[in-house]
């Protein structure tokens, strides 16, 4: 599931070159003499550009950040509306809120990501982004998305946070759109302990990123430092070198991830696809989905909740579903919305369809670490508790 499994030796190695080549310069700027020519968070963001094949990557210090700033450079200001999904980190909003802008939140599907539908019901004249979110390895249906983003001339920003290594029609999540961002966190597909990516074709989007992450440093080549020139104000949200180091060696290691992922999770299905008692996420791209999570539904609440309490006693694990749902569903986040004057009376019933199939439904994390026969032999561990429903 989580880069974190395989930080070992590579990590290390980068980590020390740090020392043993750049005499401990741990800052992405400046230091000329004493860093050797390295700049490891610039080769962290070029490395990944390659790799996603995007014009422009900046790094960032959490993926929380990464939204916050985009969202300023995508024009969002106090009083817009982002509409954004009920199923999501809690941070999703959070932005939001922070900039002053108004969270517009709309059911799921079957998907478990933004119901297009309930999109474009939610448009009015003061709409100014969209924010679908990828949830747990799974691209949210992006060409329904934009095509209505598109008619209704909105700009779109990928939440790629979950589902960093995933595809939808050949094309990389979050690449998808005018922008998109990622989390580096340390239960991430890839991480750098914490971290955030802002990835974006658009050069006058990625030009207000790299300026305002950074207090407005527009890094010009012809100026030492600190007389740099700068046209805007910003903050200081800058990456280390430590954490590009372990980036740089973990972005090595991504492909190996998202195969292993994609064996595990295919070995675990195969078991699980002979119950008529539960019923799968639906998955937009078959092929390239990250497949770190195993999502699936009973008919009732009822049955879910006696499915879980065997499941749990065996000793197996969920993930965000139910276990950390308070921090993945906007019904449990009254902490915020009592100053939402729209959801301040409602919040803990304006979801009422993504409440209904979220109570309902069980996610399972696949692991690197396990092997396929062990995915085989939990799945009929699972098969057995479903026959006792």
């Amino acid at each position: 599931m989580p880069g974190f499994e395989l930080i070992g030796n590579e990590e290390r190695a980068e980590l020390n070159e740090i020392f043993d080549q750049s005499n401990g310069v741990l800052f992405a700027h400046g230091f000329i003499p004493q860093r050797n020519g390295r700049y490891r968070v610039r080769e962290f963001e070029k490395s990944f550009s390659e790799k996603f094949k995007c014009s422009h990557v900046q790094a960032t210090t959490s993926g929380t950040i990464a939204q916050y700033i985009a969202m300023l450079a995508m024009g969002v200001k106090a009083g817009d509306e982002v509409i954004t999904q009920s199923f999501t980190f809690v941070a999703t909003v959070e932005a939001i809120i922070a900039i002053g802008a108004v969270p517009v939140i709309v059911d799921i599907d079957d998907t478990y990501n933004m119901d297009p539908v309930a999109l474009e019901n939610a448009i009015t004249q003061k709409t100014k982004l969209i924010i679908p979110v990828h949830m747990l390895g799974n691209t949210a249906d992006m060409e329904y998305i934009q095509g209505i983003a598109r008619r209704f001339k909105i700009p779109v920003l990928e939440d790629g946070c979950e589902a960093l290594g995933a595809k939808y029609r050949g094309k990389y999540s979050g690449t998808l759109a005018d922008a998109g961002i990622f989390s580096l966190d340390f239960a991430k597909t890839i991480t750098t302990g914490e971290g955030g990516l802002i990835v974006s074709n658009n050069a006058e989007i990625h030009k207000f990123c790299r300026e305002f992450h950074d207090h407005g440093h527009e890094s010009n080549p012809a100026l030492p430092r600190g007389r740099d020139t700068r046209t805007i104000p910003g903050l200081n949200f800058r990456m280390t070198e430590m954490q590009a180091a372990v980036g740089l060696a973990q972005l090595r290691k991504l492909d190996t991830i998202v195969a292993i992922n994609r064996r595990n999770k295919q070995a675990l299905k195969e078991v699980l696809k002979r119950s008529d008692k539960i019923k799968f996420r639906r998955i937009t791209d078959d092929h390239d989905e990250l497949a770190d999570t195993l999502i699936f539904n009973f008919e009732n609440d009822k049955l879910c909740n006696n499915f879980l309490k065997k499941y749990l006693v065996a000793g197996f694990l969920t993930k965000n579903v139910p276990d950390a749902i308070d921090w993945h569903f906007a019904g449990t986040w009254n902490h915020m919305f009592k100053n939402v004057p729209s959801y301040r009376d409602s919040w803990d019933t304006a979801w009422s369809k993504s409440a209904q199939l979220l109570n309902r439904s069980v996610a399972i994390p696949i692991f690197v670490k396990d092997s396929a026969e062990k995915m085989q032999e939990r799945g009929e561990a699972i098969m057995r508790i479903l026959a006792t429903l």
